[in-house]
């Protein structure tokens, strides 16, 4: 029991620390690391040569998405959005076609598919997940809110599908604490950079997923 709790102290303490951080970060700063992370994701291979996505729908402490769902939508992919099912502690994968008629604000103001709208897709037709974190370190390992939604799902799809968070550099530390069920993430997209996790995040690089990455940027991260 105490090692149980130990964990979940830490990590706890983890979210708050770098939750401050985030929050303490200017709205102009945020837009623009934003809109950074976007357009690098979208213009690299990871994104290009996947057919059916899977993206969250960001809340206001979270890397936006807005624009990754629309340039999806318009390109013609597949797009596939959560819906948690809190009876099962479970997510739902529903498709959509129009961001601006099909979506509504549910449960905590996440935007959700409208009631009839949308199809049920098997996470084993999704090509790319776009996962959200509040904590990540270089092995891709994350820490989310602490419900489990997002582990039970990418535990299922872990090697079949390319899994890719979406994170601000300072979301980025040197270790989280990992337990048996954690399922670490194949890439992290920050503002500055692409770090590919399966390479222990030792080489990171900042165009495509198709030309040598480079060595990653020396960046501040707080130490835990």
């Amino acid at each position: 029991m105490f090692i149980v709790h130990s964990f979940a102290t830490k990590k706890a303490r983890m979210r708050g620390q770098v939750a401050e951080l985030v929050a303490e970060t200017p709205p102009a700063q945020r837009a623009e690391w934003d809109r950074a992370i976007q357009s690098r994701l979208l213009s690299d291979a990871i994104y290009r040569r996947s057919k059916v996505i899977h993206c969250y729908l960001s809340l206001p402490d979270e890397v936006a998405t807005e624009r990754v769902v629309r340039s999806a939508l318009a390109d013609g992919k597949r797009l596939v959005v959560p819906v948690m099912a809190p009876q099962d502690r479970e997510l739902m994968h529903v498709e959509i076609a129009d961001y601006d008629h099909e979506l509504v604000a549910g449960k905590w103001g996440i935007l959700t598919p409208r009631s009839g709208v949308g199809l049920s897709v098997d996470p084993s037709e999704v090509d790319l997940f776009i996962v959200p974190g509040a904590v990540f370190d270089l092995r891709g390992y994350r820490l989310g809110r602490g419900l489990g939604y997002y582990d039970r799902c990418l535990s299922r799809v872990k090697g079949r599908a390319v899994i890719c968070a979406a994170a601000y550099e300072l979301q980025v530390i040197d270790d989280v604490p990992v337990e048996a069920h954690d399922v670490p993430v194949d890439y992290i997209v920050t503002e500055q950079r692409i770090i590919v996790c399966h390479n222990g995040g030792r080489i990171s690089h900042v165009g495509a997923t198709s030309r040598p990455p480079a060595l990653g940027v020396e960046h501040d991260r707080p130490n835990y």
